[in-house]
Parts: C-alpha cells; structure tokens; sequence
C-alpha cells in the first residue's frame, strides 16, 4: 500500500492506492481491444481498472501510428536565400544571375522544418462506436506525431476544444483527450468549422490548415460549405459510405476551402487516408 495525494476532486488528503489483483488484470481487454472497447467499458468500470485500460488503449494507439509512420519524415521545404546564408550552392541559380558575379550573387539552397499551425476538427455525434473513436484517435496522433503545432476540435451538437493550438501537449495526452470524449448528440459540422477557425487565430505561423473527418451528413447547424469558406485552408477527409448529402457537402466544404477531399470509406481506411494527406499536403 502506498499513499498517493489528493485528486483534487473534494480530497481532503491523501489518497490510498492499493495494489491490483493480478487474476483482476488479467480479466481486462489488451492491445488494440483495449482501444476499441475503452469507451464501451469507460462508465462501468471503476476507477482503477478503467486507468489500466486507458493506459493499454493509448499504448496501442501510439505504437500503431509510429509504426503506420516508420519511413516518413517531419514536414520539410526547400529555401532559397543568398551567401553567406548557410546552404548548399544552386549552380544553375547562381549561373542565372547577370554577370559579373559578387559573392552576394551565389545562391543557396537549404532545407527547413515546414512550420504550420493545424487543426483537426473530428466528427464525435451519437453515431461514433468505440472502434471508430479508437481510428479517429489514431488518425490523431499520426498527426500530432507529424505536426509540430495541432489543435484538436471535436464536435457533435456544439463544438468543444480539445488541444489549442499554441499548447504544448505530448501525443500520448491528445490520444487521451481524444478516446475521453463521449460520443452525443447530432452532427453540427458548421459549429466544428467555427471553433477550429477560431483555434488558428491563435497560431503564429503564415500557415494555417484545418482537417475535418466527417461523413458530412449534417442534421444541425448552418451550411457548413459557408464556414469552410472562411478557413484559411480546409481538406476534407470523408469517411463512411457514400451518401449524396455527404458527398455533396464534403466537396463542398474542400472546394470552398481551397482544399483537397479524400476518400476513406470504411474507417479502417482513415488512418492510411489522414498519413496520405500528411505527405501530399505538408511534404512529409
């Protein structure tokens, strides 16, 4: 037995943790069960046990992204400055500049980190189940493991914060955010739109991106094609079956956006799907 401090939840002092029974761990769900049946099993199940399978969920959902991500790299861009600037000389764009030649005239060429402020903006209405929230949370930590800056939305009837974009939050505390939101209420795209808009104001970077995953069946809120065209740039990941309102909205929302639109039609896709748009979109 050992003591722990308070939780800060009304404790008064410490608090007992004791020890778990090994027959007790040996009952709850592993590997990626864990992931998929955490939010079934989240509210009934007591504290203790429900840590242990968050924590086994969490695992899971991490070492399956760093494993979906093992030949990548950060997202890069190639710049182009003068000497004595540090880079590699561009001969043919040295060469391209009128004679004579003063050393300011040399070109070179470096590769930095791409710097952009993201947010991901996640359809979590009545519909989602625990194996699609577990995707959902994989899909997000691929980006946060790739993405230096990422904000996190979800949203169902309203909108609700998740990650802000100027806070520093390992991916392991994101999956957590994530898998922890319950699955209520209808679908209010426009109202996802409208708080990940307002999450990059407060990014610093010229960049600025958001991603939506959504079926793009909206049963609340405005337009959502309108509010996509108030973000700075929006791609658009579908996922579900095909649906004319959904098909009809999510092109809508990428070309109003000045986006792309892609394509997962069963969930399994999505994580493939969101490591796709990554490459394409940031170079990485």
């Amino acid at each position: 037995m050992k003591l722990e401090p308070g939780t800060g939840d009304g404790d008064a002092g410490p608090t007992v943790s004791l020890p778990i029974p090994q027959a007790d761990l040996d009952d709850l769900p592993v590997s990626w069960e864990a992931a998929t049946t955490y939010h079934r099993l989240k509210q009934r199940m007591p504290r203790h046990l429900r840590e242990v399978v968050e924590a086994r969920a969490i695992d899971e959902i991490i070492s399956r992204a760093r494993r979906l991500l093992r030949h990548t790299s950060r997202p890069s861009r190639a710049v182009e400055d003068r000497w004595p600037a540090e880079g590699a000389l561009d001969l043919d764009a040295t060469l391209d500049q009128p004679r004579p030649w003063r050393p300011e005239d040399l070109v070179v060429r470096r590769i930095e980190p791409r710097e952009a402020d993201v947010v991901a903006i996640l359809d979590m209405s009545l519909s989602m189940t625990g194996d699609k929230i577990a995707l959902v949370a994989l899909a997000v930590a691929i980006l946060r493991i790739k993405l230096e800056r990422l904000a996190v939305v979800s949203f169902d009837s309203e909108a609700h914060p998740l990650v802000r974009v100027d806070e520093t939050v390992p991916v392991r505390e994101v999956v957590r955010r994530v898998l922890r939101v319950p699955a209520q209420g209808f679908t209010n795209i426009e109202a996802g739109l409208v708080a990940g808009r307002a999450a990059l104001r407060a990014g610093r970077h010229r960049e600025r991106v958001g991603i939506v995953m959504t079926d793009g069946v909206a049963n609340m809120g405005a337009d959502p094609v309108q509010a996509a065209g108030m973000m700075p740039r929006l791609h658009v990941v579908q996922v579900g079956p095909e649906e004319p309102q959904g098909v009809r909205a999510c092109r809508g929302m990428a070309a109003a956006g000045r986006g792309r639109r892609y394509r997962a039609v069963l969930y399994t896709q999505l994580p493939a799907v969101v490591r796709q748009l990554v490459r394409e979109c940031f170079g990485a």
